[in-house]
């Protein structure tokens, strides 16, 4: 894997984390709103928040495995 200059893998990494976590914590938000009737929404962007934070983690890795001579 080649990897551009200036680091903007693990730049663009950062952003993509950032963007979920703020997704997840709205979205969250929104259907807390609804009381126990939203519960089973908050569940399901949890779960995919936690697969998201995997992804993230596996890109970091990979990220830097390119890095490596």
């Amino acid at each position: 894997m080649q990897v551009p200059p200036g680091g903007e893998i693990p730049q663009g990494i950062d952003g993509y984390e950032q963007m979920v976590n703020t997704f997840a914590e709205q979205a969250k938000t929104f259907w807390r709103a609804w009381g126990p009737a939203g519960e089973p929404m908050v569940q399901g962007i949890e779960a995919w928040a936690q697969m998201q934070h995997a992804y993230v983690q596996w890109l970091r890795q990979a990220s830097r495995a390119g890095n490596q001579p």
